[in-house]
């Protein structure tokens, strides 16, 4: 294994309001197993580490493989920084990259995740790789080893982008679902309704 996929569900949903939004039906499902089944149809769960924080019981039971390896991130509240930082102190030796994913995204399409992969094997694992659609970049980003120190030492609310370096940069084109996130109720309604935009 060259990149581990760290998921964040380990967030509070400030802006869904008073429920967990990872834990709402979406089409037939809760939200967070979207991406979980998909990563689970093209990885081995040894690839998977998943971030839990916020009502992190709830979204265990959740999990539909037992072998998927979970850390609880005990200063959730202090936001997604603290999450990615725990991920990656807890990476296997000789792992080149992390592959981010927020865990609200239900349309992402496997072959989009696949081909992202691709892209930094392409480039020796030494680019940050961010998906593209239209004009919007989007996620899961994948950055490469180079950014470990820095990520280890992400707090508060700040994620991954805010370290980036340009010159660091390959942008990829995917579909639409690497730029769709569910942050709020009416978000959640619009996407059940393919009303995406």
């Amino acid at each position: 294994m060259i990149v581990k996929k760290i998921l964040l569900a380990a967030g509070i949903s400030k802006r869904f309001g008073n429920n967990n939004k990872l834990l709402e039906n979406f089409n037939g499902k809760p939200l967070i197993n979207h991406i979980l089944d998909k990563l689970l149809e093209i990885y081995d769960t040894s690839e998977l580490l998943i971030i839990l924080g916020y009502e992190q019981k709830k979204i265990k039971n959740l999990i539909n493989n037992k072998h998927i390896k979970t850390l609880e991130n005990m200063d959730y509240k202090k936001g997604i920084g603290s999450s990615i930082a725990l991920g990656v102190k807890n990476l296997e030796t000789k792992i080149r990259g992390v592959m981010i994913f927020p865990t609200d995204m239900p349309y992402i399409d496997t072959k989009d995740i696949i081909n992202l992969e691709k892209k930094f094997l392409e480039m020796n694992c030494k680019k940050v790789i961010i998906p593209k659609y239209n004009s919007r970049s989007g996620n899961p980003v994948i950055l490469p080893s180079i950014y470990f120190s820095y990520l280890k030492n992400l707090k508060g609310d700040f994620g991954a982008k805010t370290l980036i370096k340009e010159k660091d940069i390959i942008y990829f084109k995917t579909g639409i679902g690497t730029i769709i996130d569910i942050d709020t109720r009416e978000e959640l309604n619009k996407a059940k309704l393919n009303l995406i935009s």
